[in-house]
Order: structure tokens, then C-alpha cells, then sequence
């Protein structure tokens, strides 16, 4: 399992092109817990591999109410109180297998479990990879999460910063993680790295529902040579027509819920449900000098949903566009040593035409939004042989509540190769 915060800094000494296929191809490998499709267990061409992992992640987080960001009030997401991080708490645990029987076909499971959540199937896929001319096809079946890019699909869990972006939060309510069907390519294009991938999901997690057709998905990344450095980018577009998409009402309250809640006739007085059109699109740039330790990373989310939102008290046309993202600098000034810097920014703006409008939005404390914010900075330390531990201070507004908090983090993991 390869968990590796910030990469090997490239040298002058390799040859351009190699060098930027080198970065693209590395960069998925960060975020294996959660089963992307370019994690793989090294085997010879003539050999099987087997390879065992965990990881966890425990936080002490000190402030003096729940942050705000918890609940996210003012976005139209699945409506649940989400987790209270204060004191001692499991971040993110996870156990994972991979393995692969010969050179073209391989198998990953990962089982993980959020704080006092139950746990539950990350990944659990079948991929054929197959060498044609100048790069590789991937085929992958199973519970995947779509490919968005190295710095999308780690943002989050096992990050360098404890607590999810609030703009990926607003869009997809954290990881989408799916089943689903993928196809993708990594390659060269005119000399240039290449990773494309296509998608069909089921759709069933959010902004999906359990009802609605299949859903597609694309993503395209590369990578250039920019300013002593390299630049690595990445695109992620989707659209989504869930039926019955359901957002818990200020009447339900509840806890925190990975599930979204069910539309029907009876939970209507509880739920507020949604049927409509969703597009969804996200992107990230990240550069890494050649001879210097830094990372500069920027990322965007954006959602725009438009359909009829309705519960027992209201029915109405609702149009909303939320978007947002992240800057973020890290700097590794000692082998063992290194700093972060993450701002972010996250607007929105909601419509609501018809009958019980007024109640709608405050049925699900749309009423209720402002733009979010969240400024943090950590400094983390690599134990040798041994966990890693981070400092992370930060600052978060949302809904109008500003909330500051210290962060305690130890990450542990763990690897054995089986076979060979």
C-alpha cells in the first residue's frame, strides 16, 4: 500500500518526456486505500503477487462547539448531521488485498470504517490491463470510485489535511465511491502522457439516487513541463438524473449517515425530495519543482442542480449552482519535516418557485446559507520506521458560524508482500 504524502522530487538527469510519463503514472498510486483503478500489486511478468495493507488514521481535534462544516447548512446535500470530530476519534481505518495472478489481470478489496460508523466495502474490483502500441488499456468492473486524478480523489482521507475541502463536500458529500464499469487509457498522445477514462455508474450514492439511470462519467489528465517544474492536470465531468433524491428535513435531525435518505410516502414528512437533472464537473492543477521540495496544488468543484424539490409541505422548482475549491502549498523543507497552507473558498446560490417555497428552504435550511470558508495549516513529521504525526490549526465560517480548532493526527501504516 502506498500512501506517499508528497512524491520523490524529479531530477534535471531524466529525460523530459520520461520524466512527466513518470509523474502521471505515479500519481493515482497516493490514494490505493480507496481502491483507484491504477492501484496494482507489483508482480514479474512471470509471477503472482499478493500484497496485504492497513492504515489508519487517529485525530484528537480540540474546539469549543462541532464544526459547522459537519452539517453544511446552506448546500442541499443528504441533510444529516454528519460527525462530531472534537476529542479522540478514528478518522479513517482500512484494510485492503491486492492481487494479481499474472500480467494482465488483478483483483482489489478494501474494507474501511469513519469514526463510530459501521464499516463498510470501499472497493472490491476485477481490472484487465492490456499493453497496445504506446500505452495500456484498463478495463476495471466492480465498487470503484470514478478516476478524477491524483489530487481529486485524495483529497480528504489520508490527505495532508484532516478534514474533507468544502467544496467536495458540497458536490459529491465527500468520496464518491460507486459500482460501475470503467474503461481507461494510459499512454502517450503526439509525446505527451495521456490518461483518459470512461465510466458507467449506478448511481445510487449521491448527488445520485437509488432510482434514475445509469450515469456516465469522463476523465482526462496529463501532464506538462512548466517553469523548472511539472504540471500536472486533470478533468472530471458527469451528469446525473436521480429520481427521488432525498435531503433529511430540519424535523428528522439524526446523525451522520453515509446512506441517503429514501423518498417515498412515508418518509415524505421527513425528507425533502428531489427529481431532476444534476451536472457535476471538477478539475485540479498541481506543479512540482524539479530541484526544489515544493507543491503547489489548485482545485475546483462545481454542481448545478435544476428540478422539482418537494416534501410534505411544499412542492417547488428548485435551480441551484454550488462551486468552489482550493489553493494549497506544501513545502518539505527537511527529509522528515514539512509544512502545509490550504485556503478555501465555496459559494452557492438556490432558487425555489411554487407552492410552500418559503418552508422548503427552511425544511432544508437553505434559508440558512452564507459563503463558507476555511483557512488551515499543519506541520507533520514521518517517525522513522513509525507512524506520522501532524499539527494541523484552521479556521472554518460556514452558515455564518466561525469556528477555530487544533488537530492532532498519527497516521500508521502497514504493508506485507505475500507473494512473491
Amino acid at each position: 500500500m502506498n500512501f506517499l504524502a508528497i512524491p520523490a522530487i524529479l531530477t534535471r538527469g531524466r529525460a523530459p518526456k520520461a520524466a512527466l510519463w513518470a509523474w502521471l503514472a505515479s500519481c493515482p498510486v497516493w490514494v490505493a486505500a480507496h481502491g483507484g483503478i491504477d492501484q496494482t500489486a507489483p508482480a514479474a511478468e512471470d509471477s503472482a503477487s499478493l500484497r496485504l495493507g492497513a492504515a489508519a488514521a487517529i485525530t484528537y481535534l480540540q474546539a469549543d462547539r462541532a464544526l459547522p462544516s459537519a452539517r453544511m447548512d446552506g448546500f442541499l446535500l443528504q441533510g444529516d448531521a454528519g460527525i462530531d470530530r472534537r476529542g479522540w476519534g478514528l478518522e479513517h481505518g482500512v484494510l485492503e488485498a491486492a492481487w494479481r495472478w499474472n500480467p494482465q489481470w488483478q483483483a482489489y478489496a478494501a474494507v474501511g470504517k469513519h469514526g463510530s460508523d459501521r464499516a463498510h466495502t470501499e472497493a472490491f474490483w476485477l481490472q484487465l490491463r492490456q499493453p497496445y502500441g504506446n500505452g495500456t488499456w484498463l478495463l476495471t468492473a466492480g465498487r470503484q470510485r470514478p478516476a478524477m486524478g491524483a489530487v481529486l480523489e485524495s483529497a480528504g482521507h489520508f490527505d495532508r489535511f484532516a478534514l474533507m475541502p468544502l467544496a467536495q463536500q458540497a458536490s459529491v458529500n465527500g468520496l464518491w465511491i460507486d459500482d460501475g464499469v470503467q474503461w481507461g487509457w494510459r499512454g502517450t498522445l503526439a509525446q505527451w502522457p495521456l490518461a483518459l477514462d470512461v465510466g458507467l455508474w449506478k448511481g445510487a450514492v449521491f448527488p445520485g439516487a437509488a432510482q434514475g439511470p445509469v450515469v456516465p462519467t469522463l476523465h482526462i489528465g496529463t501532464a506538462v513541463p512548466v517553469a523548472q517544474g511539472t504540471l500536472a492536470l486533470d478533468g472530471f465531468a458527469t451528469h446525473l438524473e436521480p429520481e427521488g433524491r432525498g435531503s433529511r428535513t430540519s424535523s428528522l435531525g439524526g446523525g451522520h449517515s453515509h446512506s441517503a435518505p429514501v423518498c417515498n410516502h412515508s418518509t415524505l414528512g421527513q425528507v425533502a425530495c428531489f427529481d431532476g437533472r444534476t451536472d457535476l464537473a471538477a478539475t485540479s492543477a498541481r506543479w512540482q519543482g524539479h530541484d526544489v521540495p515544493f507543491i503547489l496544488t489548485a482545485a475546483a468543484w462545481g454542481r448545478r442542480d435544476n428540478g422539482g424539490l418537494s416534501s410534505a409541505n411544499g412542492d417547488a422548482q428548485y435551480r441551484g449552482t454550488s462551486y468552489g475549491g482550493w489553493l494549497e502549498a506544501r513545502w518539505q523543507f527537511h527529509p522528515r519535516w514539512d509544512w502545509g497552507l490550504r485556503t478555501e473558498q465555496l459559494q452557492a446560490r438556490h432558487r425555489l418557485h411554487g407552492p410552500g417555497a418559503a418552508l422548503l428552504a427552511t425544511e432544508t435550511r437553505l434559508n440558512r446559507y452564507q459563503r463558507a470558508q476555511r483557512t488551515a495549516t499543519t506541520l507533520g513529521y514521518q517517525w522513522p520506521q513509525g507512524p506520522e504525526l501532524q499539527l494541523e490549526l484552521g479556521r472554518e465560517s460556514v452558515a455564518g458560524q466561525r469556528q477555530s480548532y487544533a488537530l492532532l493526527r498519527g497516521i500508521w501504516r502497514l504493508e506485507k508482500q505475500v507473494l512473491p
